[in-house]
C-alpha cells in the first residue's frame, strides 16, 4: 500500500516536472536555473522516500542498534560483576585455604602427640607386663627350686634311713662300714 502512494507520488511529481519544463518562467529562480515546480515535485519525493526510509528502515535498524547496545552494556556490566565475583572468589578461596593448612596442622600435631601418649602408654604397659612375667617366673623357679631342694632332702633322708638301718643290722667293723658306704653309694 506504501509502495502504491510512493509510486503515485512519483508519478505526480514527473507530471509535474514535465509541466514545468513546458511552461519555463522567467524569475529570479529561472535566471538561477532552478524550475521551481520541478524542484516543490523534488522536495515532495524527497519527503515521502525520507518518511518511507524513517518508517521502515531507520526505525527497525535504530531500535536493532540501540538493542545490540543495551546487550553489548550489559555483557560489559555482566563480565565486569564475573570479573569481580572471580576475584572474591579467590579471596575467599585463599583464605579458606589457609584456614583449612592451619586446621590440618593443629590436627596432625594433636595426632602426633596423641600417638606419642598411646606410644609411651603401651611401652609402659608392656614393661609392668613383663617386669610382672618375669616376677612369676622368679617365683615360680623358686618354688621349683624348693620343690626340688625338698625333693632331695626328703630322698637323702630316706637313703640316710636306709644306710642308717643297713649299719645298724650289720655294725660289726670299720671294714664292713666301708663297704656298706660304698654299696650304698652305687645304689644311689
Amino acid at each position: 500500500m506504501v509502495l502504491h502512494i510512493f509510486i503515485h507520488i512519483a508519478h505526480a511529481a514527473a507530471e509535474a516536472a514535465a509541466e514545468a519544463s513546458a511552461s519555463e518562467s522567467g524569475g529570479a529562480i529561472g535566471a538561477l536555473g532552478l524550475n521551481l515546480k520541478l524542484f516543490i515535485a523534488q522536495l515532495i519525493n524527497f519527503a515521502v522516500v525520507l518518511l518511507v526510509l524513517w518508517k521502515w528502515a531507520f526505525k527497525p535498524v535504530t531500535r536493532k542498534l540501540q538493542e545490540r547496545t543495551d546487550r553489548i552494556e550489559k555483557a560489559m556490566r555482566d563480565a565486569q560483576s564475573t570479573s569481580k565475583e572471580k576475584e572474591d572468589f579467590g579471596k575467599w578461596k585463599d583464605l579458606e585455604m589457609t584456614r583449612v593448612r592451619s586446621q590440618t596442622a593443629a590436627i596432625m600435631a594433636a595426632a602426633e602427640a596423641q600417638a606419642g601418649k598411646s606410644r609411651r602408654e603401651i611401652l609402659d604397659q608392656t614393661k609392668q607386663e613383663q617386669a610382672k612375667l618375669v616376677d612369676e617366673t622368679r617365683k615360680q623357679i623358686e618354688q621349683e627350686k624348693q620343690k626340688i631342694v625338698q625333693d632331695a632332702k626328703a630322698e637323702l633322708a630316706d637313703l640316710v634311713t636306709f644306710a642308717s638301718e643297713k649299719i645298724l643290722r650289720e655294725k660289726l667293723d670299720n671294714a664292713k662300714d666301708r663297704e656298706l658306704i660304698q654299696e650304698t653309694l652305687k645304689s644311689i
